[in-house]
């Protein structure tokens, strides 16, 4: 099996690959927002999209007009924390140009985490960027947990470690996949 890094430079190029991904990005946020656990959901965490990653700006927004509250991460050396932002003025670029919110930290309890992934499988176990920070984060979240992702990055097999901890939901521009019943 390939190594995680390569599997990574491979998904990498099948995302360049398809183009003009807007379409695509529209299908995905609209598969998301048709969920049950969406509609339920009054708290969401995300994290603001990457190049290469499907646009989450418009579920900012969608969860803002639908009286969300919205959670961005900021990541320290302790981990992630979690913080309520209520405009985009409330963000500042940080760690590798992602978006962070300025606001305090927050331990209230979040219905929904969007989980980050580069690739993925069908039970839901996925490959982020290296650092760990979500599977820590993970171990002790107890809302639903869904990532986002285009069909090319999903893959039969990847390499799985003991610490990682699987997504419940998958929403592709094609399909939702229901990984895990944990909390559905």
């Amino acid at each position: 099996m390939k190594q995680k890094q390569q599997l990574r430079q491979d998904v990498h190029r099948r995302i360049r690959e398809l183009g003009d991904r807007s379409d695509r990005d529209r299908a995905i946020l609209e598969g998301l927002t048709t969920l049950n656990a969406w509609e339920q959901a009054k708290s969401v965490a995300l994290t603001l999209a990457l190049d290469l990653e499907i646009e989450t700006m418009p579920l900012v927004r969608k969860a803002w007009e639908e009286g969300k509250s919205v959670f961005v991460p900021k990541v320290t050396k302790q981990g992630l924390t979690f913080h309520e932002i209520h405009s985009f003025d409330d963000l500042e670029p940080g760690v590798m140009g992602i978006l962070e919110p300025l606001t305090a930290a927050t331990t209230r309890a979040i219905d929904i985490c969007i989980v980050p992934g580069r690739v993925f499988d069908r039970s839901g176990y996925r490959i982020g960027w290296g650092g760990g920070y979500y599977d820590r984060y993970l171990a002790t979240y107890k809302g639903t947990t869904i990532s986002l992702a285009y069909d090319v990055q999903l893959l039969e097999e990847i390499p799985k470690e003991p610490h990682d901890i699987p997504v419940e939901f998958i929403v592709t521009e094609r399909e939702t996949i229901l990984c895990s019943l944990s909390s559905v």
